[in-house]
């Protein structure tokens, strides 16, 4: 069905769908996530696109709906939609998720919102930690919830790499490296720099069908012994401001 999907194009209907209905209201539109980073792939993965409003009130909303029935036809489930007050206020309380966007995204109308967002060390760090905290937390009844089939297994091991992955981001942002586009390449930095068996990380952050077939119960093992040796890593990080040069 989805064989011949051009994200990009995709994409850029969805921010004509969106000018269209708004005008000038619209500000800017960025793709990030999969199709920015070069790893989208037709079977799996939905379209993340950041739209920035002049106002999100409800008159406006309303003129979006031809645009979401747009937005929806080119698999763009949850739009981000924001406005730059938003945006600038919301940067200590999402930094891992503006940090992910700076990385790896395109620009496809007006100023590039992204391209030099600041992002608070300490914030960042702070929120790697919760995420693993709720990510360890929640293995065990999230496994329990939906692994009881092969599909529900496959699914709950894809929430749970996607989740991880950012977290190890994140990690290795604070210690001062880049963000690889590919989660092969995530699982290889962050075992270089934190330690921790590339093998494991590897079980858990590559996404179905490229990950070697394992039972569910030891899937989530590694899944387990990944999340806590990162979050040893997380509690150990320095949470002080960046220096400037």
């Amino acid at each position: 069905m989805w064989g011949g999907f051009d994200p990009k194009s995709a994409a850029r209907e969805a921010v004509e769908a969106a000018r269209q209905a708004v005008g000038d209201r619209l500000e800017s539109a960025t793709l990030y996530g999969s199709a920015a980073m070069g790893t989208f792939h037709p079977g799996r993965s939905d379209l993340n696109v950041a739209f920035v409003f002049a106002s999100l009130e409800g008159e406006l909303l309303d003129a979006l709906r031809p645009a979401h029935r747009a937005w929806r036809k080119r698999r763009i489930v949850r739009p981000l939609l924001l406005t730059r007050a938003i945006l600038e206020t919301s940067r200590d309380t999402f930094p891992l998720e503006y940090l992910l966007i700076r990385s790896h995204h395109e620009n496809l109308h007006g100023p590039d919102p992204f391209a030099a967002i600041a992002v608070e060390r300490s914030a960042l760090r702070l929120q790697v930690e919760r995420t693993l905290r709720t990510q360890s937390l929640a293995l065990a009844w999230s496994y329990l919830d939906t692994a009881g089939t092969p599909s529900g297994a496959r699914h709950w091991a894809m929430r749970a790499g996607t989740a991880i992955a950012a977290s190890a981001c994140g990690l290795l942002h604070l210690k001062g490296g880049a963000i690889p586009a590919s989660r092969a390449d995530v699982a290889a930095k962050t075992a270089a720099a934190f330690g921790i068996s590339e093998e494991a990380l590897l079980r858990v952050l590559l996404p179905p069908g490229e990950r070697p077939a394992l039972e569910a119960t030891a899937l989530f093992g590694s899944a387990r012994d990944v999340v806590h040796r990162l979050l040893e890593t997380a509690e150990r990080m320095d949470g002080s401001p960046e220096r400037k040069s």
